[in-house]
């Protein structure tokens, strides 16, 4: 019988401040002005700065907590 391996979890593409900037439907200055707060993780591989979907569903998250605590 043939083996069968399974993806876990299928790794998601990181961002970039474009498209990244085009998910949330905001300005790319706004993504730039998040990512140098610090209020988004991000990471340089080379020259190019990179963001993990992971970092982005946490931001989002905190967001909806704070909204909902105000």
């Amino acid at each position: 019988m043939a083996e069968v391996h399974v993806l876990e979890e299928a790794q998601r593409p990181f961002y970039t401040t474009r498209s990244l900037a085009q998910r949330l439907s905001v300005n790319e200055k706004t993504v730039r002005r998040l990512l140098n707060s610090g209020e988004i993780a991000s990471y340089y591989i080379g020259t190019a700065r990179r963001i993990d979907p992971d970092d982005v569903d946490s931001y989002l998250a905190r967001r909806r907590n704070d909204r909902r605590a105000a």
